[in-house]
């Protein structure tokens, strides 16, 4: 026994009497230790990024599943400092703060100090307490002519810094300008002799996916560069690498180095948003919009009243005049790209015809029943006159035998109205208290506006073939007002409206009782001849907002972080007994 666990010891000793052998060796082989050699290759790196005389060009790509797609952007290093570029907000010039190289889990380059562009998608935001799980810190793989390769420390991906030849700020706009027009969906292409079939599946986070025939190769992020599309690694179909797709706006087309383009479609989706909201005033209205690649799609119209021609890349849409003034009509444009069809509405009518009668089916929570239910009501558009100005308001009877009035704004511009959140609908008298009732819209469960007066809902409005005017309270796309009272386009929809019970205004956090209602699925459909129009209006004297909606911009990245304009939903439920 006492053999065996001497036996064991000898064992156990010989590794370190080899190791220490070894590592004898080891440094014989260099001539300076680790950290003196850690050093000279941080300083290289470093003497490579500053003596860069316009910067670097940054392919950055957070969250280790790369689910966000790629984001460029670009850095020109001094000894001390980083001036960071974002392609999100190319007008806003480039962000400078101090960074370090140092020594931790090999040669890192790191964004140490805080840089709101750099530290964009680390930063934690209410629903993502790790941010978008982005880098700020980067170890060095390698140094090569022009091009340093490194990877995430927190995500691990392979990220490329490349050297400008020109100014930054150029390089930027040109990045801004091909994603713009980078609105493919299908690119077809000969890679040795055999098809293959590119699909981009989600432009929002910049995700493509690979066919051979019908059968899935790889999906892969990508991200936009001065030149076209990069995917985040190279692709191999049959020996071809490709992984640069160069955007050639000439031929309405792009180009794959060792690879010929034989097909490319348009993404009609992307093509609808640019073209709009069809919605037009009764009187004969002609507009144009700029289409890239419109030669890519045909465009028709089941409505004999509106007209279409191209000229280039200039869409021309014309309607003649609606000789029923007070009623409304629509009809729908068909967009195909030869894979693919699209249908998107056309309307024309007053603000007249949107006032009046209308019957609202909602999802609400039933106090008796303590548990949501169905139930439709009476609801009316309508406006009163002070001081010369027009308010505008919905009022919707009866939930939970309440009546409810929300404030409306008119924009005469797109023929809708926007809803605005934080706003008095209606008061409560309970048990020798009054309660003020306000609005928010909510994305989820827990998840909304709030008190918040800054958020607004988009209310536009639909035109069925019997004459029918329709629209939706939920489902649409949360926007936010910037300070300059732009209206920004958020990444969320409105799941729900949440009325909340406050115990006095102006409404906060510090008055907040607890929510009274939600409702879902809120729907408003008024008939033809369901009440009386009132007397036409004069063109031009009904706008009730200086708010502008943004024109849509292909591929680029909400610029508006609504998470910083989200509250965590009141847990509490105010109650009528």
């Amino acid at each position: 026994m006492k053999a065996n666990r001497i036996f064991i010891c000898l064992m156990l000793a010989l590794p370190a009497l080899f190791l220490q052998s070894c590592l004898k060796d080891q440094e014989d082989v260099f001539d300076k230790s680790y950290s003196a050699r850690m050093e000279d290759f941080l300083q290289q790196a470093q003497d490579s990024l500053v003596n860069a005389p316009y910067g670097w060009a940054f392919d950055y790509y957070p969250e280790e599943n790369r689910a966000y797609g790629g984001i460029a952007y670009t850095v020109k290093f001094t000894k001390n400092d980083a001036s960071v570029r974002y392609e999100k907000k190319p007008d806003d010039g480039a962000i400078t703060s101090l960074y370090k190289m140092k020594s931790d889990d090999g040669p890192v380059l790191s964004f140490d100090t805080y840089n709101a562009f750099m530290h964009l998608y680390a930063t934690p935001s209410d629903g993502e307490y790790q941010g978008k799980q982005g880098d700020f810190e980067f170890v060095i793989d390698s140094i090569g002519k022009g091009v340093i390769k490194v990877h995430g420390k927190k995500s691990l991906n392979t990220m490329y810094l490349r050297k400008l030849t020109e100014d930054p700020a150029e390089y930027m706009d040109k990045v801004t300008e091909v994603s713009s027009l980078f609105i493919f969906s299908d690119i077809e292409l000969n890679a040795g002799g055999k098809p293959y079939h590119f699909v981009i599946t989600d432009p929002s986070n910049r995700q493509m996916a690979v066919y051979d025939g019908s059968t899935l190769v790889k999906t892969v992020a990508y991200l936009f560069t001065d030149k076209g599309l990069r995917l985040y690694e190279p692709v191999s179909l049959n020996g071809v690498p490709v992984q640069e797709f160069i955007l050639d706006k000439d031929n309405s087309t792009v180009k794959v180095e060792g690879a010929e383009v034989t097909k490319t479609a348009v993404n009609l989706d992307i093509i609808a948003k640019i073209i709009g909201r069809l919605s037009f005033t009764n009187g004969e209205k002609t507009i144009t919009k700029t289409i890239p690649f419109l030669n890519k799609v045909d465009i028709s119209c089941d409505a004999s009243w509106v007209h279409f021609s191209k000229d280039g890349n200039q869409l021309t849409i014309k309607v003649d005049a609606n000789p029923v003034a007070v009623n409304a009509r629509g009809g729908w444009v068909t967009l195909s790209n030869g894979y693919v069809e699209k249908k998107i509405q056309i309307t024309q009518y007053d603000l007249p015809a949107l006032l009046g009668n209308y019957q609202v089916s909602l999802t609400y929570y039933n106090f008796r029943k303590n548990g949501f239910a169905n139930g439709t009501f009476n609801g009316v558009i309508r406006y009163t006159t002070r001081g010369g100005e027009r308010h505008f308001y919905l009022l919707v009877e009866g939930v939970n035998g309440v009546n409810y009035r929300f404030p409306l704004i008119y924009m005469q511009s797109i023929n809708a109205f926007l809803m605005q959140s934080g706003q008095r609908v209606t008061k409560i008298d309970y048990s020798n208290a009054t309660y003020f009732i306000g609005n928010s819209f909510n994305i989820n469960a827990k998840n909304g506006t709030g008190y918040s007066t800054n958020a607004y809902n988009l209310i536009s409005f639909n035109i069925g073939d019997d004459g029918k005017i329709s629209t939706a309270l939920t489902g649409g796309p949360l926007l936010f007002a910037d300070k300059d009272g732009n209206l920004e386009v958020s990444q969320y929809s409105i799941e729900r409206i949440v009325l909340n019970a406050y115990t006095s205004e102006p409404f906060g956090k510090d008055n907040l009782d607890g929510w009274f209602d939600q409702w879902l699925n809120v729907t408003l459909v008024k008939n033809p001849s369901s009440s009386a129009k009132p007397s036409i209006l004069e063109e031009g004297n009904n706008e009730s907002t200086s708010l502008t909606l943004p024109a849509y911009v292909p591929n680029q990245i909400t610029r508006y972080n609504s998470n910083l304009h989200l509250a965590p939903q009141a847990n509490k439920q105010f109650r009528i007994k």
